[in-house]
């Protein structure tokens, strides 16, 4: 079992995560879900509207965010089994598990699962929220304990 700590290895390809791809099966829930009730930035969405990009972007913060094929996309290369419900994510929130829990409750999401304790990536004690967004992707919202 792991202690929590990075141990370097001599040559290691991967530097860091950039993106990762969610499938939607309802775009339009997919945005509402992710601008409306975590707050997130939608990029791309007037050049996904007016056709000329197959994709839009779901932005959590300058250096991040999550690619989106739209529902009826199938655009390649993909994941052999890419549909929508099959992404499991965890996102790293600064707000307290309280606002948290009553931004769910504002927008009416019911939590799966917590407030629990959890570790995250670097071995600091957190506390997590599960939900579901619109297709059924498990989305674990993570805060400071």
């Amino acid at each position: 079992m792991g202690t929590g700590v990075f141990t370097p290895y001599p040559e290691t390809v991967i530097e860091a995560v950039d993106h990762v791809v969610l499938y939607a099966g309802d775009s339009e829930r997919t945005i509402a879900f992710y601008r409306d009730v975590l707050g997130c930035g939608i990029d791309l969405e007037d050049e996904w509207r007016s056709g000329r990009i197959p994709v839009f972007r779901i932005r959590f913060n300058a250096d991040h965010y999550v690619n989106v094929h739209p529902s009826g996309a199938v655009l390649t290369p993909r994941a052999a089994t890419a549909a929508p419900g099959g992404l499991d994510i965890c996102f790293r929130s600064s707000l307290t598990a309280a606002d948290v829990a009553a931004r769910f409750a504002a927008h009416g999401v019911a939590v799966e699962l917590g407030p629990v304790g959890r570790t995250d990536a670097t071995g600091r004690p957190t506390v997590s929220q599960y939900v579901r967004d619109p297709d059924g992707n498990l989305i674990e919202v993570m805060t400071a304990r």
